[in-house]
């Protein structure tokens, strides 16, 4: 059985195509259209041309969804549909246009999925599990291997370019800031108490972190002390920043930064000490949601 799961984010709309086998996912298709739907509203609504930005993306994956070929799609919208003012006009409008269903998630349900997607490819013990995207950060308390406090914050890499930043480079002064609005939001929801060691990330944003440091500095080891330090390197030198996120992560020079930023704030307040970047994510967790779904009800 193949399976095609098409992830409408803020920064990206991604189309993974995934093979079951003895009860294993395995990824067989990752095709993706920077479609930067976060940048794209205006008073809180997504725009028209963030309308047709989402379908002529869905068009493009169109074509190598039906050369590779799927048995069953499922469709699904983060924080780029569901934080906006006009989330039903929009999801219908797109789903009109591209004759394809989308589902919103809650910021609960993306939670929960994501910490569900993380484990199918490695055991989580007791840590902070961390999935900044590009309009959403969701934040996963783990303890012995289980979830038990999630929350989504209302902000990404690409949003966080956008309300903080506006243009490259970024300054220290405007993370400063970004910092600030991270640790005021993860303060509401959650209590600082002790040390989790380990900060399990997910998204593009760790994983564009991770390329850094291992171009940067490859003896790391993933230390959350030397994220600090190399986002601190990387703010102070211009060149240095737009020259190395070029070689690393090249989609992401204006988000590379902020998402790191978000990264770096979580960890502080939660005293994290070294960062694991996951395969899995929630595009894994919805599908395995889906597929228990397509099971109960068979």
């Amino acid at each position: 059985m193949k399976y095609a799961v098409i992830d409408v984010g803020s920064n990206t709309v991604r189309l993974c195509i995934y093979k079951i086998k003895d009860g294993q996912l395995s990824l067989i298709l990752n095709e993706r259209v920077m479609a930067r739907l976060g940048s794209k509203t205006e008073n809180g609504a997504l725009t028209d041309e963030g309308i047709e930005a989402a379908c002529q993306a869905l068009e493009t994956l169109r074509i190598p969804l039906e050369k590779t070929g799927a048995d069953s799609l499922h469709v699904f919208a983060t924080a780029a549909l569901r934080n906006i003012t006009n989330s039903q006009e929009a999801v219908a409008t797109i789903s009109q246009r591209t004759g394809i269903d989308i589902e919103v998630l809650s910021g609960e349900s993306e939670a929960i999925l994501t910490f569900s997607g993380a484990g199918f490819d490695r055991t989580l013990e007791t840590g902070i599990l961390a999935d900044v995207g590009g309009g959403s950060s969701e934040v996963i308390i783990i303890k012995n291997g289980k979830p038990v406090k999630t929350q989504s914050l209302p902000i990404g890499s690409l949003t966080a370019f956008v309300r903080f930043v506006g243009k490259r480079p970024a300054l220290e002064e405007q993370i400063a800031n970004l910092r600030q609005c991270v640790k005021d939001m993860i303060s509401v929801s959650f209590e600082k108490e002790g040390s989790y060691n380990v900060l399990y990330g997910i998204g593009g944003a760790a994983r564009g972190a991770y390329e850094l440091e291992k171009l940067l500095d490859p003896s790391s080891g993933g230390a959350v002390s030397a994220l600090e330090l190399l986002l601190k390197r990387l703010l102070q030198d211009e060149k240095l920043a737009e020259t190395s996120i070029q070689k690393a992560s090249p989609e992401r020079l204006d988000t590379a930064l902020p998402g790191m930023a978000i990264l770096c704030e979580i960890a502080k307040f939660f005293d994290c000490k070294r960062m694991e970047v996951c395969n899995g994510g929630v595009r894994e967790g919805y599908l395995l949601q889906q597929i228990e779904k397509g099971k109960m009800h068979g």
